[in-house]
């Protein structure tokens, strides 16, 4: 999947999250004014505040993940975007304040890929939201990229042991 592809994918599952999570009534949930730190960042999408939660980067094999292609093709591709395999990928999670409640949109990747990532709770905190607080969590694709630690013994993402605490 191309890079563009997945943010039009994130915007279209961002945008139909918010078509079903309307609230009826007008109920405020916890907003925190501060618009971004590093870690985090918040934008209004119609009357929803989306917060993007960094849980950290991974370095992936592109040539390895990549399919229907040679690993010198991925290698000319990447050189003319002046990259080369391994590529620092982002991972994310997004917290949706509805205003009646806080939905977590992902849940992280903890350690599982390495220690470069496992942030999603510190950077839940930065943003001033704290795990129990979130009332939902929606998981858009199985691998243990995005659901870290939302199973049992998993490590670093949010957890139901988090939410619970």
């Amino acid at each position: 999947m191309s890079a563009l592809a997945l943010v039009r994918k994130t915007v279209f599952v961002l945008v139909a999250l918010a078509a079903v999570l309307t609230p009826v009534g007008s109920v405020v949930a916890a907003g925190p004014a501060v618009k971004s730190q590093p870690g985090y960042y918040r934008m209004m999408l119609g009357d929803f505040e989306v917060t993007a939660l960094s849980d950290g980067t991974v370095d992936l094999q592109i040539a390895q993940i990549l399919t229907n292609t040679t690993p010198a093709r991925v290698a000319r591709a990447l050189a003319r975007q002046y990259m080369q395999d391994p590529v620092e990928t982002s991972v994310n999670a997004y917290l949706i304040n509805t205003g009646s409640k806080l939905v977590m949109v992902d849940a992280g990747s903890g350690s599982l890929f390495g220690p470069t990532l496992g942030k999603l709770v510190a950077n839940l905190r930065a943003a001033g939201y704290q795990p129990e607080q979130v009332d939902e969590i929606y998981i858009t694709h199985m691998h243990c990229g995005s659901r870290g630690r939302s199973g049992r013994g998993r490590q670093g993402g949010l957890s139901e042991r988090d939410r619970a605490r």
